[in-house]
Order: C-alpha cells, then sequence, then structure tokens
C-alpha cells in the first residue's frame, strides 16, 4: 500500500513497518492476525528521536492522543483524532458511503443500513475497553469521516483486543489503514493491551496484503474467515 501522506504521517508509517517487521509478530487464521504492540511502541518512541523538530513536536502530540492535522497529496487536509460517541452521525455517513462490497469485507455482511444498534456500538469508545481513532476529511464542511480503526477488548481487563478498521473507497491505497494502525496500537500500549487480533475474509486482498506486510502470519486457517 503506497503511502501519499506528508512527513509527519509517512514518519509513523515507515516507524509502523519497521516496529512489525521487529517483532515476532504471530497471526490466527478465520482471519485472527495477532499484532505485538509493546515493541512497536518502543520502536515509536525510539525513532521519534531522530525526527525534525517540527515533526517531532507534532509526534509528541500524537503520541498523547491528541489531534494530528495532515496534507494528503491528493489535496485533501486530514485530522486524525480519537472518535467517540459525538461522532455517532459520522459513522453513519462512512457506512452510508461504502460501496457494497467494502461493507461486506468490514461487515462480512451486506446489509445496508448498517444497523443501528451496531453503529452505537462502534461510536461508544471509552478509550479503555474499546480504542478508535479515525480520519476525518477537514476539506469538507461537514467534515466527514474517510476511515475509522477500532480495538475491542473482550473482557475489560484483557491484554487482547480485536482489530477492525474501513477506509472509504475513494481513499484507500494512500496509507491510511497504516496510521490507524499506528495510532490505535499506540494507545492499545497505553491501556495494557499487548495483543491485537484482526479476522479478515479470504478475498479481502487489501487487508490480507497489509496484514503480511506488517509481519503478521496467518497461524490457524478458520474458514470463513482467516485470523492473523
Amino acid at each position: 500500500m503506497k503511502s501519499a501522506v506528508s512527513s509527519a504521517a509517512l514518519f509513523f508509517a515507515f516507524v509502523q513497518w519497521l516496529a512489525f517487521r521487529l517483532l515476532n509478530t504471530t497471526v490466527i487464521q478465520r482471519v485472527r492476525n495477532v499484532l505485538l504492540v509493546d515493541g512497536f511502541c518502543h520502536c515509536a518512541r525510539l525513532f521519534a528521536g531522530l525526527a525534525r523538530r517540527e515533526t517531532k513536536r507534532r509526534l509528541a502530540g500524537f503520541m498523547c492522543n491528541a489531534p494530528l492535522h495532515v496534507s494528503l497529496d491528493t489535496g485533501h487536509d486530514i485530522l486524525l483524532r480519537p472518535v467517540g460517541l459525538d461522532d455517532e452521525p459520522r459513522f453513519q455517513q462512512i457506512f452510508r458511503s461504502m460501496s457494497p462490497e467494502s461493507r461486506y469485507l468490514r461487515f462480512f455482511s451486506g446489509a445496508n443500513p448498517v444497523p443501528d444498534a451496531v453503529v452505537h456500538s462502534l461510536a461508544n469508545a471509552d478509550g479503555k475497553a474499546h480504542i478508535a481513532w479515525g480520519i476525518l476529511d477537514t476539506s469538507e464542511d461537514d467534515t466527514p469521516l474517510m476511515a475509522a480503526a477500532h480495538a475491542i477488548r473482550a473482557e475489560p481487563d484483557s491484554k487482547r483486543a480485536e482489530l477492525a478498521l474501513g477506509v472509504l473507497d475513494q481513499y484507500q491505497a494512500h496509507g491510511l489503514s497504516r496510521l490507524l494502525i499506528a495510532s490505535v496500537a499506540l494507545s492499545c500500549r497505553a491501556q495494557g493491551i499487548t495483543t491485537l487480533e484482526a479476522e479478515t475474509l479470504p478475498e479481502n486482498r487489501k487487508a490480507n496484503s497489509l496484514f503480511k506486510a506488517l509481519g503478521g502470519k496467518v497461524i490457524r486457517p478458520l474458514p470463513p474467515t482467516t485470523v492473523w
């Protein structure tokens, strides 16, 4: 997946790639992708020291869950930040705007609209049991969501969380998924989550290629999905 973002975003995409390559990342297949967070965060802090002063200042805020403004080569100005219940209308909008194929790959169902209960649960992020980050298009007046990623614990104190993400069709292949995974991973580390699992469909080639590029390995096939 090619990154087309500015220096700060490119830096984090590179750090994320390198960190996951250095980790002994495990993936469990239905698909459950298991991503170890501790090593990534260590590398992120290590390489942050090499960043230019301006990038360094912005990254410091990023690591503290502060919003981060980034410009894409596409001309879009975006805002990367944690999302929550106030963004529920944005979640409704992004799911309506997804193509049927993207909606199916994200939810394993072609239901349209996505049920209100599902939308509410995805917006209901508390930053602890449910961590969520979004990318908003600040070029538009209503700052719609372009992409979002979630890490949700099955149990309140679990060190594992399930990772899920979705990117609108027109914004795919610009590095947004990598940027979101980096954001979620750092927040997970702060909350004591050390392992992320992701479930994908076999036909979701983009997601499967991304997890593989990050060092993930499918260790248990469990049709009809794969677990990294």
